[in-house]
């Protein structure tokens, strides 16, 4: 409880009577699942990312020209465009 009341102090909240025994209640259960969670030895465990072996396949980057028709259709479909280069607002400022 002094704890409790500690950390509401530094929080800057008031926390009633009622509220204290609701969260005192619940830290004691996350304590409690902490506490099993402790509990498994992993030492001898690999590092893992993943569950399961599967990988993404990414296939390698192949730089294609584009038909000039199909490049000027596209440029053109846009509201503004300097040369070969689409026109923005700029979004993000120094």
């Amino acid at each position: 409880m002094k704890e409790l009341d500690t950390i509401a102090f530094f929080s800057r909240i008031k926390i009633s009577e009622r509220e204290k025994k609701k969260y005192l209640e619940d830290l004691s259960e996350m304590f409690d699942y902490i506490e099993i969670l402790q509990e498994p030895d992993v030492a001898s465990l690999e590092p893992t990312t993943h569950v399961t072996k599967l990988r993404n396949v990414w296939r390698e980057d192949i730089v294609k020209s584009c038909p000039k028709e199909i490049v000027d259709m596209m440029l053109n479909s846009s509201p503004e465009r300097e040369k070969t280069f689409y026109k923005v607002k700029k979004i993000i400022s120094d």
